[in-house]
Parts: structure tokens; sequence; C-alpha cells
């Protein structure tokens, strides 16, 4: 049997050492870069899913609940009328809002699951698309083209003053603000057509409802993706409207 040199000895545990060492610390390095993304995607993922449940949720009672014919009816009041009209503005913006956070600042809904980060990303696709289809769907109210959807989201964006290393640059724009800053005509024409089709289908919502079905059904499908737990929105409020007539 070969002997070692005495010297060889040492060196050869050192050097495995130092491997072993340089693999750990790689391994170390790989789950603290995977646990920072997952607090960042955490940060951008809630508030996602909030303006898609809220979204979904406003088409619905729109739909459904007759909510324009109960609060911009002949007997509704000015500030019914009112909130009527800038809430339901101010859901649909909220969500384009947070999607052009995720894009600027993270782009994950999972780090840790390419499965449904690619699932989340198609939903999301397929929300664009029903709102900017304009050849399979004919009727016009609520389309919005790509660009507008962009352009809603960032008028809705707010920078965030010296943000810590890691932590969202921007939020979005909160109701009372956006109020207000319907205000400024620079602001209040990004959102000229939104009111015209408000007006629009508050006065024939069952003839002009089948854009709204659709964006409503795939925002639930988002919810089922980012949510699939069930443990942010409850079985009970995940109600899908009706599929759209052919």
């Amino acid at each position: 049997m070969q002997e070692w040199p005495i010297t060889v000895v040492p060196a050869l545990i050192s050097a495995g050492g130092a491997l072993i060492s340089v693999v750990f610390s790689r391994r170390a390095a790989r789950v603290e870069r995977l646990h920072t993304a997952e607090e960042i995607a955490t940060r951008f993922r809630e508030p996602l899913l909030q303006a898609a449940f809220n979204l979904e949720t406003r088409i619905y009672n729109i739909v459904e609940l007759q909510f324009f014919q109960r609060f911009l009816g002949p007997d509704s009041s000015e500030p019914e009328k009112e909130y009527a009209v800038v809430n339901t503005m101010y859901v649909f913006a909220q969500y384009f809002c947070w999607l052009e956070i995720l894009r600027r600042e993270s782009q994950f809904v999972d780090p840790r699951n390419n499965q449904r980060n690619h699932a989340a990303i198609a939903g999301f696709e397929a929300v664009r698309d029903a709102f900017a289809d304009s050849i399979g769907i004919q009727e016009r109210c609520f389309r919005l083209f790509r660009g507008e959807q962009r352009a809603l989201g960032e008028v809705m964006l707010v920078p965030v003053t010296e943000p810590r290393p890691g932590a969202p640059r921007w939020e979005c724009l909160g109701y009372a603000s956006f109020v207000r800053s319907l205000e400024d005509g620079e602001m209040a024409r990004w959102f000229r057509t939104l009111r015209e089709d408000i007006k629009e289908v508050s006065a024939d919502v069952a003839n002009r409802d089948g854009r709204l079905r659709l964006i409503q059904r795939r925002l639930m499908d988002v919810i089922d993706i980012i949510d699939p737990d069930a443990r942010r929105v409850p079985p009970q409020l995940r109600k899908r409207l009706a599929a759209p007539s052919p």
C-alpha cells in the first residue's frame, strides 16, 4: 500500500475542506437569493391579488347585482353617482398599476415555482387580451388597447421615497389621492374613455356585458393561480359569471 508523504495529507484535507466550504457557501447564497426574491414577490403578489379581486368583484356586481342601476339610477344621490363612477375607474386603474409595478420590479409571482410563474404570466396576458380584443369581441365598451392599459397603470404609479434595499420602489396611488388627481386635466384625460364607457354600459348592461363577463372570468383564473389554497380569497367569494354569449 502506497503511503502519502506526510506533507500531502494536510494539504488534501485542507483542499477538501475548502471545496466543501465553497459548495455550502454557494448553496447558502442560492437559498438566500431565493428567499430575497420570494420576499420581493410577496410584496407585489399580495396587493396584485387584492387589486384583481377588487376588479372582478366590481365587474360581478355590475353584471349580476345591478350595481350601476342602483347607484347611477334616477333615485341615486349625487355622491352615490360620483362614487359609482370614480371608484369603478379606480379599481380598473389599480389593477393595471400593480401589473406595471410587477413588470418593473419583480416579474415573478413565485420565484420558487417556474410552472406557477409561467401560469401567472399567461393569466395576466389573457386578461390583457380580453380588454384589448377588437376581433372576437365587437362591443367597444371597456375595450382598452395594451398601450392604454399601460398608460392607466403608469399614471397611478407613486415613487417610494428612499426605499430600503430590496423594497419596492413604487406603490399605487391611494383612492383619496386619486380623487384629488382627477381635478388635473392631464390626469383626467386618461380616464375619459373609462368614464364614457361606464355611462354607456350603465344605460344597457344586459346587452353590453360580453367583454366584462370574459374579463371577470379571466381575473378569476388569475386569482386561482396566485392564491391556489384560497388563503386570501375564500372559495365562497370566487363566483364566476356565466360565459359571454357567442
